[in-house]
């Protein structure tokens, strides 16, 4: 499968049409990825490939070739040429190729996003009994309904600063997996199990995700599970 990557625009290329067809095919699989009810990481790659080609178009006009290091990892910057004006001509195919596409990554985002709208809309995060002062710690339970488990995560939120700005950062490690085939498992009662069994958190910020979507668990529910977590602690 052709992946959606940086390299389809600076590497150099001998047919024009043959490299079209390479990144056509590379954004039918990612779209392809969210038909699939799959978000992640197709989404998110589309989106930062998007926002680093429109930073590069954006800086064209000011850019000379020998400036072109500035925006790429030096692996993916064309090797130079005999002289300027061969090497200005490979950099302006360069910036055809990606004028060309961004509409075409544009359309695939946008119908990524769609997706992720509908399963954001679908999943409620609620506590499970009351909740702590200190939530900075806890759990949080997701299902996934085609194998019939709830997946228990404990998380940690905490703040970076980083050139000045606050960021919030949340790391999960799953600890438990319970099969529940025909009866699922009450929320509390998971609570109560895993205060027994993890007595380091002796009132713990229990939060439980419902949803009654069948989609995969690693690449769509659980992502959108962690970002409308991260929304409740902000």
């Amino acid at each position: 499968m052709q992946k959606l990557t940086l390299e389809l625009f600076t590497c150099p290329y001998d047919d024009l049409e043959q490299r079209q067809y390479q990144i056509k095919a590379a954004i039918a699989a990612t779209v392809g990825q969210f038909r699939r009810n799959q978000l992640y990481p197709a989404l998110r790659d589309a989106i930062e490939l998007y926002r680093t080609l429109t930073h590069l178009v954006q800086q064209h006009e000011q850019l000379h070739p020998n400036d072109l290091h500035r925006f790429l990892p030096p692996a993916q910057t064309p090797p130079p040429e005999d002289t300027e004006s061969a090497a200005t001509t490979t950099i302006e195919q360069m910036f055809e190729l990606i004028r060309w596409a961004l509409p075409l990554i544009e359309d695939a985002i946008e119908e990524g996003t769609a997706l992720f709208d509908f399963v954001e809309e679908n999943i409620t995060l609620t506590n499970v009994g009351l909740l702590p002062m200190y939530t900075s710690e806890g759990y949080v339970l997701i299902p996934e309904h085609r194998t019939y488990t709830v997946h228990v995560l404990r998380y940690t939120a905490s703040q970076l600063v980083e050139h000045g700005d606050r960021y919030r950062a949340l790391r999960t490690s799953e600890v438990l997996r319970l099969q529940c085939r025909g009866i699922w498992s009450a929320p509390e009662t998971i609570k109560r199990q895993l205060i027994a069994q993890y007595p380091d958190l002796p009132n713990p910020a229990t939060f439980t995700c419902e949803t009654e979507l069948d989609f995969p668990y690693t690449e769509t529910i659980l992502p959108v599970a962690k970002r409308k977590l991260m929304q409740l602690l902000t």
